[in-house]
């Protein structure tokens, strides 16, 4: 018996030594994963209203929106410390509430992290991959959220004008001595 079993495990091994046969593969669809833009480089209306845009940057591109996110990309031919300090000063001025702030200078880049209104964004300066004397200013920011109104709760309204006369209330059926004399 045991010569049975150690020929039946060499005709087992001996079967792994085969050649592998080859599964079908079946064709990948091409699929762009990358970042697509709008069809339009104006600056989208969910942006925030109160937004500083550096002066004389160009869109380059305006993404659309992956998730709750969207990305503008500008460039500009100013340096980077005048676009900091642009940047710091109008994002205070305009009720921007900046949670961090970073700057590198020896890769010549900045980000900027706030927050308007309950909704997140960021500002990041950086050379330009084309043209290293332009800056890229790359904007992100949540999109305003979309409220389902099936959701709501429907709003009353009453049309009720000032201190009115009292309603008539039903009678007491046990009323108190103060209530008789009344």
């Amino acid at each position: 018996m045991p010569a049975a079993l150690a020929a039946a495990c060499l005709l087992g091994f001996a079967a792994c030594k085969s050649a592998p046969v080859a599964a079908p593969i079946a064709p990948v669809a091409q699929t762009s994963t990358g970042p697509t833009d709008e069809p339009s480089k104006s600056l989208p209306a969910d942006l925030y209203k109160a937004m500083p845009i550096y002066p004389g940057a160009t869109v380059e591109h305006v993404r659309k929106p992956k998730g709750a996110m969207r990305e503008i990309m500008f460039s500009s031919d100013a340096q980077m410390p005048q676009m900091v300090a642009y940047y710091k000063d109008q994002l205070k001025k305009g009720d921007f509430h900046i949670t961090s702030s970073l700057i590198m200078p020896a890769r010549k880049t900045w980000s900027c992290d706030f927050n308007y209104d309950g909704r997140p964004g960021s500002i990041m300066l950086y050379p330009s991959d084309q043209d290293k004397a332009k800056m890229t200013i790359d904007l992100i920011y949540e999109l305003p959220a979309q409220v389902d109104e099936s959701m709501m709760e429907p709003k009353e309204d009453f049309d009720i004008e000032g201190p009115g006369d009292i309603a008539q209330q039903a009678p007491n059926p046990n009323p108190s001595e103060k209530e008789k004399r009344n």
